[in-house]
């Protein structure tokens, strides 16, 4: 058995792999403490399956934590674990989306998993998962009910700025000027998959296209990257932001665990 853990800037996931297939999966917020949080998801594998740090095999960490960390580990490269995540869930996978926190990435891959070429979004997190809990929260709406909300638009606005910060402000003056909030919600939408579409043609995506991060948890922002793309998208199963975390596990023996 082996543990693939993500600690990201926000969230912390992790994965128990056993005879390649996951067996259980747990996450916990990071709260600038990696190696809390990571004692925590091991807490957390304890208590659903019994299983003690010692038991498993290796633990394999990847992600923002991955060097800040004192409980003897392995480290992979996120973008390595992404690539062999996405073609593990669909073999056929080229392309892999991936809507992070702080970053978004966009990769080429392999049939054997390999990263050919990648791209991420600028330094400003308007195209990751910060952007919409910023303008979110500006809206009084939770994101977890944000796509209903946005499925009930009845008029097209636009949210213009590439910066999150002046974007939270493009929202502000909509909601002062009394625009309602499906329609706002749309509009948010639009802007973050607008950016995403953009990043990916960049390199040129292909068929399969996975996509992965807590972002694609959304139905909303999965449906309308499909009409910005023009493609279905494969949503990473067993769950779209624990995709770097099953990445590391499998990178243990060549992803033989």
């Amino acid at each position: 058995m082996v543990l693939g853990c993500d600690i990201g800037t926000g969230v912390t996931k992790a994965v128990v792999l056993q005879d390649g297939k996951p067996i259980v999966g747990v996450r916990t917020a990071t709260e600038a403490n990696p190696d809390r949080a990571l004692e925590k998801v091991l807490e957390q594998v304890r208590l659903r399956t019994g299983l003690k740090a010692e038991d498993l095999g290796e633990i394999l960490v990847t992600g923002w934590g991955q060097g800040r960390i004192s409980v003897p580990h392995k480290t992979q490269a996120t973008m390595s674990c992404l690539a062999r995540a996405a073609v593990w869930d669909v073999p056929t996978c080229r392309s892999v989306l991936c809507i992070g926190a702080q970053q978004s990435v966009v990769l080429s891959v392999s049939d054997q998993g390999r990263v050919l070429d990648y791209r991420m979004n600028d330094k400003c997190a308007a195209g990751a998962g910060k952007f919409l809990e910023g303008m979110f929260e500006a809206l009084g709406c939770s994101l977890e009910e944000s796509a209903r909300v946005a499925r009930g638009a009845a008029k097209k606005l636009s949210v213009t700025s590439q910066c999150a910060v002046f974007a939270e402000s493009e929202v502000v003056c909509l909601i002062n000027e009394g625009e309602s909030v499906s329609d706002i919600a749309a509009a948010i939408f639009g802007a973050l998959s607008n950016t995403l579409v953009t990043l990916c043609k960049k390199i040129g995506t292909k068929d399969d296209l996975v996509i992965g991060g807590g972002i694609a948890n959304n139905s909303r922002i999965v449906e309308m990257l499909e009409e910005g793309l023009g493609r279905r998208l494969h949503v990473f199963r067993p769950a779209p932001d624990w995709m770097a975390a099953v990445g590391a596990a499998l990178s243990m023996n060549g992803g033989r665990t």
